[in-house]
């Protein structure tokens, strides 16, 4: 069968189909920042510097670190990878409260482990220059979480 113009149903397919495609749409689309969120993001953002490293200290190298929002009116910023030093650097919408993720292979793990960095609580101001972070990488839980 040849579905053309002529066909009856025809029209109500091209309108359903529209109508799947606007609902796809405006389901992915992000949310309207809030108010709050509009006025922060003209502060000067907060500088977060620090290293990864893993249980006994050593600096660890390509692990993607992103800031945590601890607050709905505070914006996911760029991530930072870490150089061969394990060093990273964030630029982080201020004021505000974050935790850390670590992605390691496209992957974040979250432990409930104290010292996971999604626990630490890092407070900063804007402009606020905030160093020494230091991130527990477990090489363990990633690679316990691929299997």
């Amino acid at each position: 069968m040849r579905f053309g113009t002529g066909d009856p149903g025809h029209a109500t397919r091209t309108r359903l189909l529209a109508l799947f495609v606007l609902l796809s749409c405006a389901c992915a689309t992000r949310p309207s920042p809030t108010r709050e969120a509009v006025r922060r993001s003209v502060n000067p953002p907060a500088i977060v510097e620090g290293r990864v490293v893993d249980p006994q200290g050593a600096a660890i190298a390509g692990i993607s670190v992103k800031g945590l929002p601890r607050d709905k009116d505070l914006g996911w910023s760029p991530a930072s990878v870490t150089d061969s030093g394990g060093r990273f650097r964030l630029e982080l919408v201020a004021p505000g409260e974050y935790g850390f993720l670590l992605f390691w292979n496209g992957v974040v793990v979250v432990t409930p482990r104290e010292d996971d960095p999604s626990r630490m609580l890092v407070k900063v101001g804007p402009g606020e220059r905030r160093g020494g972070v230091e991130l527990v990488f477990r090489r363990d839980e990633w690679e316990r979480r691929a299997e």
